[in-house]
């Protein structure tokens, strides 16, 4: 069964920094994944048509790699960069997991942004590792024989290494993308895989709080709607998540639930409105400070040096002027006092 990888954009960051791409690189990484392709008995030109949009996604994709072995990139931007739909653009990521050489994930706290990582990359352990938080074992048992093959690869990329300068400015251009409004392509694909295997959804999760917020759905009696999207909503926390963020999405349920209850009607989906709940919920706790009030100054008496046979000193304070206590005898006629 397909396994759903969630990161966060601060651990993605940590593998972009200093990120050097290379078109040498990458095209010799490409034919590796042809070659690959080719020996399974598949049809990489099936794939990627020769002078088609899906290929030019595909190549983008590839040059992000071609660096440290990890990007992130919205699929609005690949579309742009291919002058393509996005439509266009889910197609060439779908036909790219069917290599087997890329893991497609997801950014959590991104705005539509996809997560590509090179299998075949020296950095992969380090990355599954740092950034989706997966050990050594796990790395070994769902992708076993794919590590070893970066060898053969970085001997050849050693003479095809472009300048430095034109690299980085190549990167620095593609970061500086502003990503549109599009629908999230990720979360919907990931919604309809759950549909399609729905045996199991416990084996999507990669972090305890989400199976225990998936089994905390499906334990109180929440509106059924609820309990159809448990799944994609521990996805939804992602892979970070923490014991005070279970709190939270818990929370987010049980509000979600009164709402349904009640004959409320969600304008969207459930996910896209626990989401909306869910962040508001995070950014509030980020930025509450705690108030105290503070402390009004009054007299303290010492009783046991003051002495209480002299008269209690009583200060008169008069809030009105003493001027406003005269009143002329034309006013009070005027009010009607005389």
């Amino acid at each position: 069964m397909k396994k759903l990888y969630t990161a966060y954009n601060k651990d993605v960051q940590k593998y972009m920094t200093g990120n050097q791409l290379s078109s040498g690189r990458k095209n010799i990484i490409i034919e590796k994944i042809e070659k690959i392709v080719v020996a399974a008995g598949e049809s990489f030109e099936r794939l990627f048509p020769v002078r088609s949009k899906r290929k030019d996604v595909m190549d983008h994709i590839i040059y992000l790699l071609s660096g440290n072995g990890i990007c992130k990139v919205s699929a609005s931007t690949l579309a742009d960069k291919a002058n393509c739909s996005v439509r266009t653009v889910n197609m060439a990521v779908s036909a790219l997991k069917q290599t087997g050489e890329v893991l497609v994930a997801g950014l959590a706290d991104g705005k539509n942004k996809y997560v590509f990582v090179l299998k075949s990359h020296k950095n992969f352990q380090a990355i599954m590792k740092d950034v989706f938080y997966i050990n050594a074992e796990h790395i070994t048992e769902h992708f076993a024989g794919q590590v070893a093959e970066q060898e053969n690869v970085e001997s050849q990329v050693a003479v095809c290494v472009e300048d430095d300068k034109s690299c980085s400015n190549n990167n620095n251009s593609i970061n500086s993308f502003i990503s549109k409004q599009e629908n999230d392509i990720i979360k919907d694909s990931i919604e309809s895989e759950l549909k399609s295997e729905e045996t199991n959804p416990i084996q999507y999760f990669v972090n305890p709080y989400q199976e225990k917020l998936y089994n905390t759905i499906q334990a109180i009696n929440y509106h059924f709607e609820l309990k159809r999207h448990a799944a994609v909503l521990g996805l939804r926390i992602g892979s970070n998540a923490t014991k005070t963020d279970l709190n939270f999405a818990i929370k987010t349920a049980s509000k979600i639930d009164r709402f349904l209850s009640r004959g409320g009607i969600v304008e969207g989906s459930i996910p896209a409105m626990f989401t909306k709940i869910y962040t508001d919920y995070l950014n509030y706790m980020v930025k509450s400070v705690v108030k105290v009030n503070p402390v009004v100054p009054c007299d303290l008496v010492n009783w046991l040096e003051e002495d209480l046979n002299k008269p209690i000193q009583v200060k008169e304070l008069n809030y009105i002027p003493e001027d406003d206590f005269k009143l002329s005898k034309e006013e009070a006629d005027e009010m009607g006092l005389f």
